[in-house]
């Protein structure tokens, strides 16, 4: 029997594309989603997987949510168009060292979107951050702490979704290992293609409903073999 929970979660996901004819995202981001410019890797995605899908993004680089929230450029996007979806990118290790600032930020932010965007139905979700790869020997618990701390964020704050990319390099290291697991780092935090990759079959699922295993679409550059890996990686961690 199918659980109520997983249909819900299937009737939230498939709304996005069918209460208008785009699915409209917007991003408030630093370089997390920046690098390897994950925005128009999802846009050239939907448009092989045939979704009518535009993401747009605001890059404040090395910036916080909160940062974004005293810019006038970032609220003035959120205002200006009836997006379907909003993401919200926090800075890399805040989410563990200051979860209170994420919560509030979050809080500042829901209140803002659901008074000044024109959709009153815009969907929030909270990109996972990911452990830094200096920190193998403790990785396990620094995912641990991102993973509480965003949460923590979404049973408080009604309405926001969590996109577990970070615990997806988490299970990649867990069963592929440390070498593997290095490959989705281009430094000791930004992703390679292949981990934008993984971050945005991740995204496209939870927008769409689409089950990341059958996803088509590989960038180029990227081995038919790992981006498999990617979509299964992606489809364990959806949750």
């Amino acid at each position: 029997m199918i659980r109520l929970t997983t249909i819900l979660t299937i009737l939230c996901a498939t709304i996005f594309c069918t209460n208008s004819q785009e699915l409209k995202i917007l991003s408030l981001n630093n370089s997390l989603i920046d690098f390897n410019n994950q925005a128009a890797m999802f846009n050239e995605m939907a448009k092989a997987e045939g979704v009518d899908a535009v993401w747009n993004k605001r890059t404040q680089l090395g910036r916080t949510l909160l940062f974004h929230y005293n810019d006038p450029l970032s609220k003035q996007m959120v205002s200006s168009a009836p997006w379907d979806v909003i993401i919200l990118q926090e800075q890399s290790s805040l989410p563990r060292n200051h979860p209170e600032i994420l919560m509030e930020s979050v809080k500042l932010w829901k209140l803002f979107i659901m008074e000044n965007c024109p959709n009153k139905e815009v969907t929030i979700i909270l990109p996972m951050n990911w452990a830094y790869s200096t920190e193998w020997d403790r990785y396990a618990a620094e995912t641990k702490k991102l993973r509480d701390s965003y949460e923590a964020v979404a049973r408080d704050i009604p309405g926001i979704r969590i996109c577990y990319i970070g615990q997806a390099y988490q299970d990649i290291l867990d069963r592929e290992g440390q070498e593997k697991a290095a490959g989705l780092y281009s430094d000791d935090r930004h992703p390679t293609p292949i981990a934008t990759y993984l971050a945005a079959c991740m995204e496209f699922s939870l927008m769409t409903g689409k089950e990341p295993t059958e996803i088509k679409y590989v960038p180029k550059g990227i081995r038919a073999e790992d981006a498999t890996l990617m979509r299964k990686i992606a489809a364990d961690n959806m949750k």
